[in-house]
């Protein structure tokens, strides 16, 4: 028993770490001194640290997605009012006094917990009462996903096409006198030319998005979001399955227009709201400069619709082209590593829109 409480116990640790950002900060404040001292006194300490924490908010607060910033602007107050619950530690880098401008600069590193942010805010848009009630599935609007995952099988590069023209001319006049002839020339060269670049030709294979899902799941069911399989709408009301629409993703970038028809009519019929929809495009392998494992780079882009609008379903939200990168052993751990990531943060980034709508 003492040994699974230290796993659940180290478990937690564990995902409390992975929630850590770490952002600098920098304050400066002037100073009168204490008394007897030139020094900065305990309350400029305090100010000056207060000041760089502040300022490290700040930075955080710039590095997120812009659904998130603006649920932060709505509740500014209830954020500046629990502001320290958000900031875990901090570390004094750097501190410099200057007494003869009588100002005091601290530099620290402090480390917030996005996790909790992020239930702040889900808690903050969807309101107490809701937030905090039991699950049913009268209260809530249904939503699926369906995420197709491609890996590039090969990429043909083009060497630049260069095209050189010369042009040359020249002229000549004799011209006849009693006192003998007089011959002029002259000659007139022209260079120049073109270089033509094609773009690479990649071929794609579609592959197992049972990974993808299931990190997609995650975030969307911590988030308080409960969803529908897409493998129970294609059982229950005959949606497309994912080898129907396969060589569509092999052969270009999105699905038909048709195809697209019959997977929103087959979510309606199974009573859906919300559908998103998007791809993950994990590139070939290279090689880390630095570590030296095999690197990956997923390009994901994802759409969420409101499929009970009428008469045509309407996108309340998008993410990307955004690119994510993942390191591994070999390729096939760097490749599920990255997707894994990448499903991750797209599905974060999904769940901040729909916060940020008000919408569950």
């Amino acid at each position: 028993m003492k040994k699974i409480i230290a796993l659940l116990v180290m478990l937690f640790s564990l995902s409390a770490f992975a929630d850590q950002v770490e952002v600098k900060g920098i304050g400066t404040i002037p100073y009168d001194g204490a008394v007897f001292s030139k020094d900065p006194s305990s309350d400029d300490k305090k100010k000056v640290i207060d000041a760089a924490k502040m300022s490290a908010w700040k930075n955080y607060l710039a590095s997120l997605n812009d659904s998130k910033q603006k649920m932060l602007l709505i509740h500014e107050k209830e954020v500046s009012a629990n502001f320290d619950k958000f900031i875990t530690q901090f570390v004094i880098v750097d501190q410099k006094v200057d007494k003869e401008l009588k100002s005091f600069t601290v530099i620290i590193r402090a480390s917030f917990n996005s996790g909790a942010l992020d239930q702040f805010l889900q808690s903050a848009s969807l309101g107490a009462e809701k937030n905090n009630a039991a699950y049913n599935s009268e209260n809530e609007s249904a939503f699926s996903f369906l995420f197709t995952a491609r890996k590039a099988t090969s990429v043909k590069q083009f060497d630049t096409r260069v095209t050189k023209k010369e042009k040359a001319s020249t002229s000549n006049s004799v011209k006849d006198s009693e006192d003998g002839a007089t011959v002029s020339a002259s000659s007139e060269k022209t260079t120049g030319g073109s270089q033509l670049k094609q773009e690479d030709k990649v071929a794609y294979a579609v592959t197992s998005s049972k990974d993808v899902d299931a990190a997609m799941g995650e975030i969307l069911t911590a988030s308080g979001i409960n969803y529908a399989s897409y493998d129970d709408i294609v059982g229950n009301c005959a949606a497309p399955s994912v080898d129907q629409f396969k060589k569509e993703y092999v052969d270009n970038d999105e699905l038909s227009a048709q195809t697209r028809t019959k997977i929103i009519n087959a979510a309606r019929e199974c009573g859906i709201k919300f559908f998103a929809i998007g791809t993950l495009d994990a590139g070939v392998n290279d090689t880390d400069p630095v570590s030296g494992n095999k690197r990956v780079f997923v390009s994901v882009t994802a759409q969420i619709w409101d499929i009970s609008a009428k008469p045509l379903p309407r996108k309340i939200g998008s993410v990307g082209p955004v690119q994510f990168s993942g390191m591994g052993p070999d390729q096939t751990v760097a490749s599920k590593n990255a997707l894994n990531l990448a499903a991750k943060e797209t599905g974060k980034q999904l769940v901040d829109q729909l916060n940020a709508k008000k919408v569950r």
